[in-house]
């Protein structure tokens, strides 16, 4: 009988804390990388001015970002015959919601986002992960 009586005893708290864990649920992580050098490897990028405008775009449309301090990663250019570029990106994670991450004017605001700093960071390419699929997003043209 006690053994009943804990069980039965818990299973409101269970219920309390799944409760909690379900409000304000976020479950579709967004990825994105702040590159520290330019495609050639050599020229430094305002990482400060770009952390701060993704933390900015990020929180406006999903409501919020963390951006981790560097990390150390290299990229092939296959258009470069292969050249390795050693970088040192900052990782930023945000988390959102399935409805978020598929409107259509949120997903072209990070869209946008991305092709600028592509554009104006002069990369090769610009990492995004959305959920459990990456994106190497190399069109830079201002088109949605």
């Amino acid at each position: 009988m006690a053994k009943g009586k804990a069980r039965s005893a818990k299973s409101p708290q269970r219920k309390k804390h799944r409760k909690i864990l379900s409000e304000g649920r976020k479950r579709v992580l967004v990825v994105l990388f702040i590159p520290s050098v330019e495609r050639d490897g050599k020229t430094a990028v305002d990482q400060e001015h770009w952390t701060g405008a993704a933390l900015e775009m990020l929180g406006r449309v999903f409501g919020g970002a963390t951006a981790y301090p560097k990390a150390r990663g290299i990229w092939r250019d296959d258009e470069r015959e292969g050249a390795l570029i050693q970088d040192e990106p900052i990782v930023m994670h945000c988390y959102t919601t399935p409805a978020d991450i598929q409107n259509e004017h949120n997903l072209a605001q990070l869209g946008r986002f991305c092709r600028r700093m592509g554009r104006e960071a002069h990369q090769g390419e610009i990492g995004l992960v959305v959920g459990d699929e990456y994106f190497a997003i190399r069109d830079y043209s201002e088109g949605e």
